[in-house]
């Protein structure tokens, strides 16, 4: 039985005793090891109580690990909370907290698209310039290639790209 493992890994997991877990659900010590051994199952209002305690989701604690809807695609437990929540509301709440949802989402791709992209450094456009300067640079001397660089440096500082 998936729910007395979980009851037991949960409990593990928060460093929790099984006296701990009566004082902070309010269910029986007999119970709680009963459940963890397989040899009772629980009301949904023991469930409740349970998960409250151990901070997970219902469904956590009821299914495997695998089967785990929300939690195996929801991280943010807050926010897990949150939506559990709300779909208690009225059906005009649910509906306007949709469309914020929507909205945000909306403003977020949008804004990842517009997004300038991230602009290299001096140093690495210096050195890509430089790169291929010397792939051009065949059959020339060194001391002409020190003079074009030189020049292109000073151009450079002299418009006030380099930094300091």
């Amino acid at each position: 039985m998936a729910f007395g493992k979980n009851v037991a890994r949960f409990r593990k997991e928060k460093g929790l005793t099984q006296e701990d877990l009566v004082k902070k659900s309010g269910v029986a010590i007999s119970q709680i090891r009963r459940y963890e051994a397989g040899k009772s199952s629980p009301t949904l209002d023991v469930i409740t109580k349970l998960a409250k305690a151990l901070g997970v989701s219902i469904d956590e604690l009821v299914f495997d690990k695998a089967s785990g809807i929300a939690a195996g695609k929801l991280m943010d437990r807050e926010l897990l909370e949150q939506f559990e929540m709300v779909s208690t509301l009225g059906e005009d709440d649910r509906l306007a907290v949709k469309k914020i949802l929507e909205g945000i989402i909306v403003k977020h791709q949008v804004e990842k698209m517009m997004r300038p992209a991230v602009e290299k450094s001096w140093s690495q456009r210096f050195r890509e310039i430089t790169d291929r300067l010397a792939k051009g640079a065949k059959g020339h001397s060194q001391k002409e290639l020190d003079k074009v660089i030189d020049e292109a440096v000073a151009a450079v500082r002299t418009k006030e790209h380099a930094r300091t």
